[in-house]
């Protein structure tokens, strides 16, 4: 699982697959729970995750990558 770069500074996209996509509203509401995390969107295939301006993604990055782990 890795955060690839947006044209967004304060979003990252991660490739998902149909597992995650079944589980869209318990990683929605995980990453919710995140202080920093501002919007989650889920399309096709990716899930795109906005934080707040403030907040850096080295602060937040291994939390994200937490909640996918252990689906």
């Amino acid at each position: 699982m890795q955060l690839l770069e947006t044209p967004n500074p304060n979003a990252k996209k991660i490739l998902i697959d149909s597992n995650v996509e079944n589980q869209q509203s318990l990683v929605t509401d995980r990453l919710n729970k995140i202080d920093g995390v501002s919007s989650v969107f889920f399309g096709p295939g990716f899930v795109t995750i906005t934080k707040d301006e403030k907040i850096q993604w080295e602060t937040i990055n291994q939390n994200i990558i937490n909640i996918f782990d252990k689906l």
